[in-house]
């Protein structure tokens, strides 16, 4: 499949101004959103003249890092820049996507964390051992070069390559921990987009030559299952060696390791169970720091019982993909010992009727 003549769809003002209230969701108050947003028609017309006549340059990222649930380096982008990745992104995503192996589930239409526990679930009863594979940095080691080079096989619109190339470039200003020409800002839209067609190959590596039938994939997270140990050890070996080869990635070593199904597999924040799911412990954790962190904030009136709420059964609606009606009423008891709470308070969110 070849895209060819779509460039001037991404930059025509109707996508753009699409693209403008994509990119503002959650973000119409901030300021960089509102000043593009109330020049809105001004600011559409300079970013399309500026693709139209290739004088666009990405600007500059704002960083900052995050520590839980691990630690990792964000680069946000000027809105202007994101409105231009959605412009890209919700023309071009579609079209690649079907080539796509079914069971790759991250940041794809109708995939997600929850759908790929079901899947992993489903392999967890038909085999005995799984390996599970994790890539070392992942983000910062991927290959601006060989991205490039995959992109070219798929796209023959040169204005589309050379819009592609100005995004992907622009990650060299935050100076990445991969070297120089690696890495992708964790952050951007069209990060997401190229670090899953950047594994697409490891997909096909595995799936036809391999010819692993039980093998699923959430971004640089991929599971293998199978009933013979042996096998796994050296679809290991394989993997390891194309994707240092092939991709000039690193398989993570302490985290790439075979386990017995019926000990359980963790994945996505979940622990599986042939039959039965249990929530992964950090994630628990995390959960309880957060509303300790509530509970503060609630004695000096800095945040409302209600805002408690809305994030209580954000992460309920999480959980209750897994066994977790007993934990949740635990919870409800620990908070209302703590910190002298009402089980009306948070028992609507943890446990809805």
């Amino acid at each position: 499949m070849k895209i060819n003549n779509i460039y001037t769809e991404i930059i025509s003002k109707e996508n753009l101004y699409r693209s403008a209230c994509m990119a503002s969701k959650g973000r119409r108050y901030r300021d960089t959103t509102a000043d593009f947003n109330f020049h809105l028609e001004e600011e559409v017309e300079k970013l399309h003249r500026e693709l139209a006549d290739k004088t666009y340059h990405h600007g500059k990222y704002r960083t900052f890092t995050i520590y839980d649930p691990k630690e990792r380096n964000i680069a946000a982008a000027p809105f202007r820049d994101r409105v231009v990745h959605h412009a890209v992104h919700d023309v071009i995503e579609p079209i690649i996507d079907k080539t796509f192996i079914y069971d790759s589930y991250a940041c794809r239409k109708d995939k997600g964390t929850h759908k790929a526990v079901d899947r992993a679930q489903s392999f967890l009863r038909a085999n005995r051992f799984c390996l599970h594979g994790d890539i070392k940095k992942y983000f910062p080691s991927i290959d601006r070069g060989a991205l490039s080079g995959m992109l070219a096989k798929r796209i023959m619109d040169k204005d589309l390559l050379w819009l592609l190339g100005e995004i992907m470039d622009s990650a060299s200003a935050i100076s990445p921990a991969g070297g120089r020409g690696k890495g992708l800002p964790i952050g951007n839209l069209t990060s997401q987009f190229f670090a899953n067609l950047y594994l697409n190959e490891l997909d096909y590596f595995v799936k036809f030559d391999l010819r692993s039938r039980y093998y699923l994939r959430y971004m640089d997270d991929f599971l293998i299952f199978g009933n013979d140990k042996e096998k796994l050890v050296e679809a290991k070996i394989k993997v390891k060696d194309f994707l240092k080869n092939k991709l000039e990635l690193q398989m993570h070593e302490g985290k790439s390791q075979i386990y017995r199904t019926k000990s359980g597999i963790k994945f996505l924040g979940f622990r599986i169970y042939k039959d039965y799911r249990r929530l992964a412990s950090d994630n628990v954790r995390r959960f309880k720091k957060r509303i300790m962190k509530f509970g503060y904030l609630l004695e000096r009136g800095q945040i409302s019982i209600e805002q408690i709420r809305d994030s209580a059964r954000c992460w309920a609606a999480h959980s209750r993909y897994a066994n977790t009606r007993s934990l949740r009423l635990g919870m409800l008891k620990e908070f209302a010992g703590k910190y002298g709470w009402s089980g009306d308070l948070l028992k609507p969110a943890l446990l809805p009727a």
